[in-house]
């Protein structure tokens, strides 16, 4: 074997540096820190990331609970922020960081626009990336902050809202029904403890059958300020009048209840009729209100009785929402002008039945009876001067009810009310359901075969109302 000499041998230290076995454990454990810290990192972001889609969620809630109210009650700051520190104490339960989300709340309502934002922050802290409490320095920072923000659109608008209902005798065994449904919309548009001041829809209830009980307002619109003899609280409607040198085309429209101008006492035919006393006596009217109680209380006391003159209904379902009687209703009860661009004005029309009754307002009429004159009986006719309101029978889609219906209802639309048609029955081809087809608004017409689908129906018309003035 070769030798090498030894004064030709690697010195000991060049061989320690050749050999690299020892490098790898030191190595490997700074690897192996990296991945901890890497590791912990992503799960401190994934805990982050969690979290900000947590608070967006209840921010989310929370805006919109508060547009939802805003968009019906007008609401103060204070209150603005304790609904909406409520919504996160529920969606946050008990996350690490709801505490400081909820003192970081912060709002901001433009009502010319009618939208509300609200945002909010909070931290985690870095419980990975903190090994041992050594390495924020050289690692990363001590917490993770985040926030989220959410804007949403509220209705800016008032709204007036009449709701016309059926009381005639075919619903007595639907009252309760009827008394369920129109309740569940006040509910809906009027929240329990919506304070009357506070409130941004107004209600108006009309009950109908053979007439409308206007209650202490009746004696008024049949002219009995002009001292003509009027009596009882039921109300039907009226006609065009022709005093001989001009005729006066009222019966279709709103005009005030004392539209005639000429000098003197205005004729009895000028103002609205009775012709029937056979409205239902607790079936009140309620002019427009906001007052949650009232309307209910009225609609508990709904009772059933008469015969379906239908237009009459519909007619003070209008003058309800018409800014042309407000020398008839309450102050609190006047409608506001048509032209008044932050009020929405919708009418929800129900009838369970066909219209079979309207009247006329006659000045003479022909008296006949039979006399004995000789040796036999003969017929005698006499005119007599009667100047009141007759009431009179007919039917069908082409009788004098249902047209009036329908020539009302197309007045009303063209005014800018937005009309709701209901009708309760499984006949979607009767007199009744092609008058509610032919007044209802575009894609605004119910067909309600059921108890649960009327009271289903009349929640749904609540909702999509709202939905209508929260676009717009």
């Amino acid at each position: 074997m070769r030798r090498v000499p030894p004064f030709i041998q690697q010195p000991r230290a060049c061989s320690l540096f050749a050999d690299r076995s020892g490098s790898v454990l030191p190595l490997f454990a700074i690897m192996v820190l990296l991945i901890i810290i890497l590791a912990g990192a992503a799960i401190d972001i994934s805990r982050m990331v969690n979290a900000r889609e947590k608070l967006s969620y209840a921010i989310d809630a929370a805006a919109l609970s508060v547009a939802s109210e805003l968009s019906t009650t007008v609401l103060s700051d204070d209150q603005i922020k304790e609904r909406l520190t409520d919504s996160f104490e529920t969606n946050l339960g008990d996350a690490d960081f709801a505490d400081a989300a909820i003192e970081n709340i912060e709002f901001t309502v433009n009502s010319d626009e009618g939208i509300v934002t609200v945002s909010s922050s909070a931290f985690l802290p870095n419980y990975f990336v903190d090994i041992g409490g050594y390495m924020h320095a050289l690692a990363g920072p001590e917490t993770f902050a985040f926030g989220a923000s959410s804007q949403v659109t509220y209705s800016r608008f008032d709204v007036e809202l009449a709701l016309v209902v059926d009381v005639t005798g075919s619903m007595r065994s639907d009252m309760e029904t009827l008394k369920a449904a129109s309740g569940g919309l006040v509910d809906i548009l009027i929240p329990d403890g919506t304070a009357e001041d506070d409130s941004k829809v107004r209600i108006s209830l009309i009950p109908y059958s053979q007439g409308v009980n206007l209650g202490p307002y009746a004696e008024k619109v049949k002219g009995g300020g002009y001292h003509h003899g009027v009596s009882g609280k039921c109300v039907t409607e009226r006609q065009d009048y022709d005093d001989g040198s001009k005729t006066y085309e009222v019966k279709f429209t709103d005009d005030s209840f004392d539209y005639y101008e000429t000098n003197g006492i205005p004729p009895k035919g000028t103002f609205y009729g009775g012709g029937t006393s056979r409205c239902p006596a607790d079936s009140e009217m309620l002019p427009l209100t906001a007052k949650r109680n009232d309307l209910l209380r009225a609609i508990r006391d709904l009772d059933d009785g008469g015969n379906t003159a239908g237009q009459t209904g519909i007619t003070w379902g209008w003058n309800s929402l018409s800014p042309n009687y407000d020398d008839v209703w309450p102050s609190s009860g006047r409608a506001e002008s048509y032209d008044n661009e932050d009020v929405l004005k919708f009418a929800v029309i129900m009838t369970d039945g066909d219209n079979n009754t309207h009247y006329d307002f006659i000045e003479t009429e022909e008296v006949c009876t039979y006399r004995w004159v000789g040796w036999q009986y003969e017929r005698v006719c006499e005119t007599r001067d009667v100047y009141d309101w007759r009431e009179r029978g007919d039917s069908g889609f082409n009788g004098e009810s249902s047209k009036s219906s329908r020539a009302l209802c197309a007045a009303m639309k063209a005014s800018g009310i937005q009309i709701f048609g209901v009708y309760f029955g499984s006949n979607n081809n009767s007199t009744g359901a092609r008058n509610m087809q032919a007044c209802a608004s575009p894609d605004k017409y119910y067909q309600a075969t059921s108890s649960s689908a009327l009271i289903n129906a009349f929640s749904n018309i609540a909702k999509k109302i709202q939905q209508i003035y929260l676009s717009r």
